[in-house]
């Protein structure tokens, strides 16, 4: 027997003084509501990063190695260049977060419906609210694209509708206002 939505989520309490935390529950509950519609996440923002991250530690391990047979006159010039790729590679890593990455937190993808769903999301802490922007495409190489609304869809709430005063993350209510904002997003163009 399957299990329902609300018997397979777990309860979620969070700090109502801390935005961050607010935002990260919320970021969590939408990932969550996206995997029980079918989409699976992609993983590309972090296998960039991490690829970056490892070419630098390998390039300093190596370094490690040198250095620790050969005496260091003979190994400085490569420990130079190491240091130097290891800063390279750190800072294209943090270049990407911040340029191509920005707020995104999911990155999904749906076969079956043909598109890929991304979420990104900030919060007014002075507000207290949450902005959450959704925006699709069509999954590269499929022979009958569909044809969505291209333009990013918005949702904008306060933490309030969405938390007890308790700090217990309301995941029905929270996906009771996602649902539409959905709906929206895939619904087809009207010309």
């Amino acid at each position: 027997m399957a299990k329902t939505a609300s018997e397979t989520t777990k309860k979620v309490v969070v700090n109502t003084s801390n935005a961050f935390e607010l935002k990260t529950a919320c970021d969590n509950g939408l990932k969550d509501f996206l995997k029980t519609r079918g989409y699976e996440e992609m993983h590309t923002h972090t296998d960039v990063k991490l690829i970056l991250g490892y070419i630098g530690v390998v390039f300093c391990a190596i370094d490690f190695a040198y250095s620790w047979k050969y005496p260091f006159e003979q190994t400085k010039w490569f420990s130079f260049i190491s240091v130097g790729i290891y800063a390279l590679t750190s800072a294209l890593a943090l270049v990407y977060s911040y340029a191509v990455q920005r707020d995104t937190f999911f990155v999904g993808y749906n076969k079956a419906k043909g598109h890929i769903v991304s979420a990104g999301s900030c919060t007014e802490s002075d507000k207290h609210t949450y902005k959450l922007t959704l925006t699709t495409r069509p999954i590269r190489g499929r022979q009958d694209p569909p044809v969505f609304n291209s333009k990013p869809v918005e949702l904008k709430q306060s933490f309030a509708t969405w938390f007890h005063e308790d700090g217990e993350f309301a995941g029905d209510k929270f996906n009771s206002d996602v649902e539409p904002i959905i709906g929206a997003l895939l619904s087809k163009k009207s010309d």
